[in-house]
């Protein structure tokens, strides 16, 4: 809730039970406000992105914080369609995530330096989560 108060424009929901969800209207403000917030004295916990096809931005990416001071999770989520700003300036822990998420779905994070891929093959064409491959294989 005090990031309500702190940064009124930036966040468009909250919903507090039993974890504080949060929902960012710009991604690109987030670095912003973790490194001017006490949030960036969190630990990363996961960053994971979920597809929705209904959506015009289809990829919801949620940022899974855990605050040791006061022993809560916090979860900010917000909606891209193929680019985030990179979270590895704060937490050396995220370069992994956002290899996952950008072999998994194609959202890039900007500013990351070293997208490869880590659970696919090197030559696969697609995003296995996107459901953006054919599904009886590959034909020349």
């Amino acid at each position: 809730m005090e990031l309500i108060s702190l940064y009124p424009r930036w966040f468009s929901s909250v919903l507090v039970y039993p974890q504080p969800y949060y929902q960012v209207r710009n991604p690109f403000s987030l670095f912003y406000v973790l490194k001017n917030s006490l949030l960036h004295r969190c630990y990363l916990t996961d960053l994971f992105g979920t597809d929705f096809l209904s959506q015009k931005k289809r990829i919801q990416v949620t940022v899974v914080l855990w605050n040791y001071t006061a022993n809560q999770k916090v979860y900010l989520q917000f909606f891209v369609n193929k680019q985030t700003p990179t979270l590895t300036t704060l937490w050396f822990s995220a370069t992994w995530l956002e290899r996952e998420l950008w072999e998994m779905f194609g959202v890039v994070s900007v500013g990351h330096t070293d997208l490869r891929r880590l659970l696919t093959d090197y030559g696969f064409q697609g995003f296995p989560l996107l459901k953006d491959f054919p599904v009886t294989g590959y034909l020349n």
